[in-house]
């Protein structure tokens, strides 16, 4: 269940529970109808969540190149949007059907040009494209075309809107007279991550290969969707050496290529100081320690969800994992 479907369930029961007494009289109820104080603790949680949510904002990049940042959806997906001759260009999806209406309105501010393509760039971001019409070209790297064919596990996407097109490691077409290269170089965020580049407008929207609203210190790296730190460094670097001045992350700001220069340094000086230290047969609290990290537990939040692997633990497990 995504996060938009949690809050509004827990929204719609908030709103139930204050029409029949209230929180504190919610708190008071017992059986199986009642909701306890960790229910409500929880519910809280997904309240605060909500009323963090950023409001849709549109950010013009260059004279044909859109950023859709913020929307429904609890920490909701960067996504761009390319205005060519004769129809929109979707870069990336955002988290909740209800968040892709949202930039489809704002889209129509713009232009009355129908949404004919859409880039998916991996396959964390693919929910809100079913607000899109059915129909339309969806490229995609092959790796994510699979898990989207696997996933049973997380709300599934209908195979209506499963990849029309994809694509294996570098292909450059145009679309809508816009030029775009589309590249995939090693397993990083996830087995299937896709950078979109536009260099006639030197533009790279990376997806979630680098995010803003995440420490310097880490990445965000799925090992469940076959995902990797190492190969994350290897794609970096690569996209360093395209001829482009913004960065489109994932999630929160634009990037310069002087700010993915230094996260990179940053990831790079760490994997090389682990190596070292795994080489002496260090474990991983003791590296932990050494780095100056907590070795405490990880805790569960509100949800009851434990937090992702830290990039320390993803090095670690790489580096210790039996190939």
């Amino acid at each position: 269940m995504n996060n938009l479907r949690r809050l509004d369930l827990g929204l719609a029961v908030v709103a139930a529970l204050v029409s029949v007494g209230g929180l504190a009289g919610a708190q008071q109820q017992k059986g199986p109808r009642g909701v306890g104080p960790k229910d409500i603790e929880k519910l809280q949680a997904l309240i605060d969540d909500y009323k963090r949510l950023e409001p849709l904002k549109v950010t013009k990049i260059n004279e044909n190149i859109y950023l859709a940042k913020g929307g429904r959806g609890g920490n909701d997906a960067n996504v761009g949007f390319v205005v060519g001759k004769s129809g929109v260009i979707f870069v990336d999806s955002k988290n909740s059907p209800e968040s892709e209406k949202d930039m489809l309105a704002e889209i129509a501010k713009i232009t009355p040009e129908p949404v004919n393509t859409a880039i998916i760039l991996h396959s964390d971001h693919e929910f809100g494209i079913t607000a899109l019409p059915t129909g339309l070209a969806i490229i995609a790297q092959e790796n994510t075309k699979k898990e989207m064919e696997v996933s049973t596990a997380r709300d599934a996407v209908p195979q209506d809107y499963f990849p029309t097109k994809t694509i294996g490691n570098d292909e450059t077409m145009t679309i809508d007279g816009v030029r775009v290269r589309l590249l995939h170089w090693a397993p990083a965020h996830t087995s299937g991550d896709l950078t979109a580049y536009f260099p006639d407008q030197k533009v790279v929207f990376a997806g979630d290969l680098i995010v803003t609203d995440f420490p310097l210190a880490g990445t965000q790296i799925h090992p469940e969707l076959h995902g990797s730190l190492a190969g994350w460094i290897e794609s970096v670097k690569e996209m360093l050496a395209l001829d482009a001045e913004t960065y489109v992350s994932g999630h929160g700001d634009l990037f310069t290529k002087n700010d993915v220069r230094t996260k990179l340094e940053f990831i790079q000086d760490k994997w090389d100081r682990m190596k070292a230290m795994v080489a002496q047969g260090k474990s991983l609290d003791e590296i932990k320690t050494a780095l100056g990290e907590s070795t405490a537990p990880p805790q569960r939040n509100a949800q009851g969800n434990l937090p992702p692997p830290t990039t320390t633990e993803i090095i670690y497990s790489e580096m210790t994992s039996k190939k």
